[in-house]
């Protein structure tokens, strides 16, 4: 009796376990500019960018912040997942400021080795979309520029991105870094 209630408490656990952690791992602090490297071949630098390269047809309520993640997957290459949603409660890449996290408001992914298929077009998120998971598969170098509309009073405080990716090539690993901007 007892090992049969212990093999549904198992199961019923695993059955709520969500099927990519928020975090895992410790938690990366890096410094802007900084390359990190993840796994064997992998890296990753943010920084903020001073000249944003979204059109001012984008309508901003605050203050519009750019951050640019630039990514290197080196010559075998990466496949790489994260959620990217316009909810700061479920998308794995958010701004704090202050006491307040924001989400994305829009994105540009430029990658070279996507040949024809690199439109760096931009994607405005749409607040309603929460389901926004991306894979991203490329070789050499690449970036995902990312505005957030920040409320103008937190404009100035201290910003901190949080980031949490997935990455199933060319092993699979979970990385989460936080950046102090």
């Amino acid at each position: 009796m007892i090992r049969k209630f212990l093999l549904v408490v198992a199961i019923a656990t695993l059955a709520i376990q969500p099927a990519h952690p928020q975090t895992a791992g410790p938690i990366k602090q890096i410094k802007p500019g900084e390359v990190v490297l993840f796994g064997d071949t992998f890296t990753a630098k943010v920084t903020q960018s001073t000249k944003s390269p979204f059109p001012p047809s984008i309508k901003l309520k605050g203050e519009p912040i750019v951050v640019i993640i630039e990514l290197d997957g080196g010559k075998k290459g990466v496949t790489l997942s994260y959620n990217l949603t316009a909810d700061a409660k479920s998308s794995d890449v958010s701004l704090t400021t202050g006491a307040l996290r924001n989400a994305p408001l829009a994105v540009i992914e430029d990658f070279p080795s996507w040949g024809s298929d690199n439109d760096k077009e931009i994607e405005v998120l749409d607040p309603k979309d929460t389901g926004g998971n991306v894979a991203l598969t490329f070789q050499g170098k690449g970036s995902v520029s990312l505005l957030f509309d920040v409320p103008a009073a937190q404009a100035k405080s201290p910003r901190k991105l949080s980031v949490n990716l997935r990455t199933t090539q060319p092993q699979a690993e979970a990385h989460s870094f936080i950046v102090n901007l």
